[in-house]
């Protein structure tokens, strides 16, 4: 006890003194004769017991407080961090017997480290992809390491009282999360690192990086760069191999990069089909310590090389010619062209005579068609729309308008007018989109709602319209003429799907005008070329990844990564569909089953998230529904793959730049495992001076009470049993 106080609270200190005195003069004058006469040690009694009470009155009304202060000499406290990841199992250095995280614990048992168990506080976890509250471990996979995580749940676990100092011993393989030294400024508190493992790196050869499109073309030979590096002396050639599973794509061998020295590697195949494939490169070399870095996973989507799109018009005319122009000028279309004009004048190929042969287009461009001398097609095409999901765009004219009672104007989406009145409007006309449909690939010609609208408005304007009747079941409008006052709006533009298939028709015209007057007036066709190569994009893609998607954030994860998955809904028109849910089925090819749950993502409208959690390499097929209202958004299939490469343990090399910059940027310090005095003799390790201060009220506790009434009472007791009162 360093200091004593004592303090009155208490109003009127020495008025109460004064009371308190004269209470207590006047007991002991009665008590020094009395009536009858009491033996003396029984008068002492009574008047003690008459004084305690006067005492505990006075301490009642004085209100005391003593105070007294003690200084206590306590220790610093550190937080020591042990990893217990993958890559601590690894050796110290090529020819240790040792591993690393054996050397750590030895080292923190060990005499070089005694002086922090004799002058510190200590606390040790182990760490790996998070904390771990004993030193051991046992919670932890050890598939990833979060130095930065682990540092943070520090924090949170002491945010009241945080240590002195952090320890991390560790071999500097951050695997995961954010990066420690570019936190560590932050906060505000020393984190000390001891490096455990040897600074060089053993002889290796490492596939460091890949470098590929991710969408390629069927047919084409396509090129695929590899990265290779070497540390230490290494003197076999080495072989790079590409291959998609079991079946080798190409080989080659070639002269190792040289110690600290990267190479670039050329391979080129042709893949033979469209489809995603995952394809592997390894590359082997011998008289290396370490071969879990040579091998890579990645994929690509191979894409048909050329669309192939029929053009059918019953006649040469201008849209049929401006048409044919821009579609020959592109390398990734490949025109089959059929003019079937009347009376037996035809120029290219038939009209297709078999299922198959028009199974075989992409899509079927109809320019003006006379109905009547396709009729004999009908089956074939609701065929080719329905079950192979095939797309037709039509032009309507005049042709069209003669042959609209053919049975094939069935399948339109736009129900056009009898021939019994005037079957086409002659004038000027523009196109207003549907409000609903702005951003539809086939009406966005422009990036704002604003600007699309403008967009359509300064478009030369058609000249001529088919007089329409109606939209058929189905079938959705994507642009209007504005009618005359009192009359409905009639849609020109509009679509209908028939199964997975769909169908475009516009019944306005020409569209090549679109082309032709910009030319006219010192512009160019890039707006005619956008809309009809967008328009082609749309009817050809049969998943419609345009507006309904939901896929892997990438192709191929990492070993110890755990896959997530996102996607988007919209309507028609692009807008976003908000409160949907569903499941997530993922198949491994050893035919087991994960299920994840399909959410809505946060603050982001119409976007949906899943994660799957870990696991294992391979790759894996999944299926995956999203419904709103018992109603069906979207129902997705696809492929994707886990690597086989182990982050932790591909790369032997120890990070010492990682844990000098961690503890440089701290305020800690950096040592080896190899000789930590440095670092003990940097630390502060004298004892902190804690002053504590006490109180004690005396005048309020019940004891004080019990004391006053208790002596009173005794007293009273024993003045009635001697006749005193």
């Amino acid at each position: 006890m360093n200091r004593f106080d004592i303090e009155f609270l208490g109003s009127h200190l020495w008025l109460t003194i004064l009371l308190c005195l004269i209470l207590l003069g006047i007991s002991i004058l009665y008590y020094r004769r009395t009536t009858p006469p009491l033996p003396r040690g029984l008068r002492w009694f009574l008047m003690v017991l008459r004084g305690v009470a006067f005492a505990g009155l006075f301490l009642a009304l004085a209100q005391p407080i003593l105070s007294y202060t003690k200084i206590k000499q306590n220790k610093k406290e550190m937080t020591i961090l042990i990893d217990r990841s993958s890559s601590m199992d690894l050796p110290l250095g090529s020819e240790s017997g040792t591993t690393r995280l054996e050397q750590a614990l030895n080292l923190l048992d060990g005499p070089s480290l005694a002086p922090l168990h004799e002058n510190l506080d200590l606390t040790i976890y182990a760490f790996a992809e998070s904390l771990d509250v004993s030193d051991r471990g046992l919670n932890l996979s050890g598939n990833k390491t979060d130095p930065g995580r682990a540092v943070a749940q520090v924090r949170q676990l002491a945010a009241i009282n945080p240590p002195d100092y952090i320890l991390l011993l560790s071999d500097g393989r951050a695997t995961e999360g954010e990066n420690l030294p570019d936190m560590a400024a932050s906060l505000r508190l020393p984190i000390h690192t001891i490096a455990v493992g040897d600074s060089s790196r053993n002889n290796d050869i490492s596939l460091d990086d890949i470098e590929f499109n991710e969408v390629v073309y069927a047919g084409r030979k396509t090129e695929i760069k590899a990265i290779i590096s070497q540390q230490g002396e290494i003197e076999s050639r080495m072989q790079i191999t590409l291959s998609e599973g079991d079946r080798v794509l190409t080989q080659k061998s070639d002269e190792s990069p040289g110690d600290g020295k990267t190479s670039e590697q050329e391979l080129t195949f042709t893949p033979n089909r469209p489809g995603r494939i995952f394809l592997n490169i390894d590359v082997a070399a011998g008289d290396e310590t370490n071969d879990l870095n040579n091998r890579r996973t990645f994929a690509v989507r191979v894409l048909k090389s050329k669309l192939n799109i029929l053009i059918y018009s019953s006649s040469l005319n201008q849209e049929y010619a401006f048409l044919n122009r821009y579609l020959i000028s592109r390398d990734d279309y490949d025109i089959t062209r059929v003019v079937d004009a009347p009376g037996g004048n035809r120029i290219g190929e038939r009209f297709p005579s078999t299922q198959e042969k028009l199974n075989s287009f992409d899509l079927v461009i109809m320019v003006d068609p006379n109905l009547n001398r396709i009729n004999s097609h009908y089956d074939k095409l609701l065929s080719y729309m329905t079950d192979r999901g095939g797309a037709i765009m039509i032009l309507m004219g005049e042709q069209y308008a003669l042959s609209a009672t053919s049975r094939m104007e069935s399948i339109s989406p736009i129900a056009i007018g009898s021939l019994q009145r005037q079957p086409i409007q002659y004038g000027k006309f523009q196109i207003s989109p549907d409000a609903r449909m702005m951003f539809h690939p086939v009406v966005k010609l422009a990036d704002t709602r604003e600007e699309i609208v403008s967009a359509w408005e300064n478009q030369p304007p058609f000249k001529q319209y088919l007089s329409v009747d109606s939209l058929r079941s189905g079938a959705v409008p994507l642009g209007y003429i504005e009618a005359k006052t009192g009359q409905a709006r009639k849609s020109v533009i509009a679509f209908r799907r028939h199964g997975g298939g769909k169908i475009l028709a516009f019944a306005v015209s020409p569209l090549w005008h679109w082309a032709f007057y910009p030319v006219g007036v010192g512009s160019d066709a890039t707006i005619y070329r956008e809309f009809v190569s967008s328009t082609i994009r749309w009817l050809t893609i049969s998943d419609e990844s345009d507006r309904i998607s939901f896929k892997p954030v990438k192709e191929v994860f990492q070993s110890g990564e755990e896959p997530a998955f996102e996607g988007s809904i919209h309507d028609e028109g692009f807008r976003p569909i908000e409160g949907g849910s569903g499941d997530l089925i993922i198949v491994s090819a050893g035919n087991d089953t994960t299920v994840a749950q399909i959410l809505p993502a946060t603050g982001k409208a119409g976007k949906y998230i899943a994660g799957v959690g870990e696991l294992a390499p391979g790759e894996y097929d999944y299926h995956a529904e999203i419904y709103a209202d018992s109603v069906k958004l979207g129902d997705f299939d696809g492929e994707f793959a886990v690597d086989d490469i182990d982050r932790e343990t591909a790369f032997s090399d120890v990070d010492w730049t990682y844990l000098s910059q961690t503890a440089s940027n701290s305020g800690g310090m950096f040592a080896s495992y190899k000789n930590v005095q440095p670092l003990i003799n940097a630390l502060d390790m004298e004892t902190v001076e804690i002053e504590e201060t006490h109180d004690i009220r005396l005048w309020d506790h019940w004891i004080l009470l019990i004391v006053i009434v208790f002596t009173l009472l005794l007293e009273w007791f024993i003045r009635k049993r001697r006749q005193l009162l």
